[in-house]
């Protein structure tokens, strides 16, 4: 309980605000913003964090939209349908509704891939934003060793440790969701 600081006369106490506490919920606000798609992101970590985020969602609804038809191929004889008898399927409007999205974050997607290597970064975490941008840019399927380059490049960014004061050199947060990835390079 001596971790968490006295709220006046109750009994109740808050927790501490740490460093680590401000710059989680501070790199962790442009892609609450933008989670919706309506913020427009102005600084280069918010770009590459929204790319990120964009990013993972199509590989989230690709694979979401691949489960679908798998099923039902699998029990509807899909493919025999045809494209209205699809349509009015609860899979077949599903499946049209990840196609709009997906279209929508492709255009999303590559307008911010275009905006980054213009874009110059200032600090480590803004450098590290750029290479986790940069992995998740190189289809693992295509080039496995270069995204698994670049991720762990991220990755060791954030490891990284003033050799002064022992502080890390790039904001945790960003790089703890930024960098999430399997073995597989899936997201």
């Amino acid at each position: 309980m001596g971790s968490r600081r006295k709220t006046g006369r109750d009994a109740v106490r808050l927790p501490d605000i740490t460093r680590r506490s401000v710059i989680g919920a501070a790199s962790a606000a442009p892609v609450m913003a933008n989670a919706a798609g309506t913020a427009t992101p102005d600084s280069l970590t918010d770009r590459c964090g929204t790319f990120v985020a964009t990013d993972i969602r199509i590989r989230r609804l690709l694979m979401r939209w691949g489960d679908l038809e798998s099923d039902a191929a699998k029990n509807y004889s899909w493919f025999k349908l045809t494209r209205r008898e699809q349509l009015e399927s609860a899979q077949g409007q599903e499946m049209a509704r990840i196609d709009r999205e997906l279209s929508r974050l492709f255009r999303e997607r590559e307008k911010l891939l275009k905006s980054l290597p213009q874009s110059v970064a200032t600090d480590p975490t803004a450098i590290a934003a750029k290479i986790a941008a940069a992995a998740k840019a190189i289809d693992p399927e295509d080039h496995e060793e270069v995204h698994h380059l670049l991720s762990g490049a991220t990755r060791d960014m954030a490891a990284m440790r003033c050799p002064g004061c022992n502080q890390p050199l790039v904001t945790e947060a960003w790089i703890g969701w930024s960098t999430r990835v399997d073995q597989g390079g899936r997201v």
